[in-house]
């Protein structure tokens, strides 16, 4: 269920209200899809904006560092919607029995190149489609995928996403012993599809849907990171309903939605005296967003503070920020 009560409807009957839009949007027998163009339009430009939305936000379902293992398929199935942008991303050292246990931000960027470099902890985190992911190939016969979570020993794995012979992306789901030949599916499997693999379960994920890359490259034992992201989520569908809701957007928020859908009414009128007031209603619509927030801006950033790049009894050691230690993690105690 969604978070809104609004529906289409009510924001049209709204807006032809104003009696200089009757002409724009339907009335009885005639067409909606100007009604729903224009919606669809102002849900995309509503969430196109970074304004980290607190009512489009989701946190995605955790995943762990794997030994050589750079980039993860995901399985949009799991995710409450397809992600539009990551706002923000953590690792928490997972199997550490200290309490609370060590954590630290990851940032967060649009491109991470491949690389042999490796390193602890990840440093930068992206999503991509899993078709633009590297994916490994089958580890070979009986070879043994430890748990990671719990571990007393970090385990070796081999990589957790393969693909079969037909071009299938298989996520490890079932930790165990693989079998004596490779796992295999039709071509084109749906999302979700499962194999066994001697002790193992592969799940398919579809090469659309979306995963993630860190940098620097695990190393072959180390420690081991649970990753937690928080996104933004993509707009919704094209609307299709005049009783559709305007979801993710909440009733308390539909006001934005409403500016906008009347400024974009004006952009579809049949008069040109009045299609020429576009700009400016857009304009005004701009400023209601800012206004959304500034809203927002009344609540401190908490997070703010300056940090030192060493620990005051720390030696001096020569330790700059570079490439390959852009936070100087090796300085922090606890690291």
């Amino acid at each position: 269920m969604g978070s809104s009560t609004t529906t289409i409807q009510s924001i049209v009957d709204y807006a032809m209200s104003l009696g200089e839009l009757t002409p724009v949007l339907p009335t009885a027998g005639f067409s909606v899809n100007t009604a729903l163009t224009i919606a669809t339009d102002v849900m995309n430009d509503l969430l196109s904006q970074r304004f980290n939305w607190r009512w489009n936000r989701m946190l995605l379902p955790p995943f762990w560092t794997i030994s050589w293992q750079q980039d993860y398929a995901g399985r949009n199935s799991t995710y409450i919607a397809p992600i539009g942008y990551l706002e923000k991303a953590s690792w928490t050292d997972i199997n550490n029995t200290a309490y609370p246990k060590p954590t630290y931000y990851i940032e967060v960027t649009r491109e991470i190149e491949r690389t042999s470099i490796s390193g602890n902890p990840p440093a930068k985190l992206d999503w991509d489609f899993n078709k633009n992911l590297m994916q490994a190939q089958w580890p070979g016969p009986y070879k043994q995928y430890v748990y990671p979570l719990g571990a007393l020993i970090t385990p070796t794995n081999p990589n957790t996403n393969i693909r079969d012979v037909n071009g299938n992306i298989l996520v490890l789901t079932g930790w165990g012993v693989t079998g004596s030949t490779p796992p295999q599916l039709p071509a084109g499997s749906s999302e979700g599809t499962m194999v066994l693999d001697g002790t193992c379960t592969w799940t398919v994920a579809d090469p659309e849907s979306q995963g993630f890359r860190i940098m620097p490259l695990p190393p072959q034992q180390g420690v081991v990171y649970q990753i937690d992201c928080v996104a933004q989520k993509k707009a919704p569908p094209p609307f299709t309903s005049m009783q559709q809701q305007i979801d993710p957007v909440p009733d308390d928020d539909a006001h934005w939605f409403r500016e906008g859908f009347i400024a974009y009414s004006y952009r579809m009128s049949p008069n040109p005296q009045m299609r020429a007031l576009f700009p400016n209603q857009r304009q005004f619509w701009m400023a209601a967003i800012e206004g959304a927030l500034k809203k927002g801006d009344r609540e401190l950033i908490t997070n703010a503070a300056f940090i030192p790049d060493r620990s005051v009894v720390a030696p001096q050691g020569g330790i700059d920020i570079g490439p390959a230690n852009p936070f100087l993690y090796n300085v922090w105690p606890g690291r």
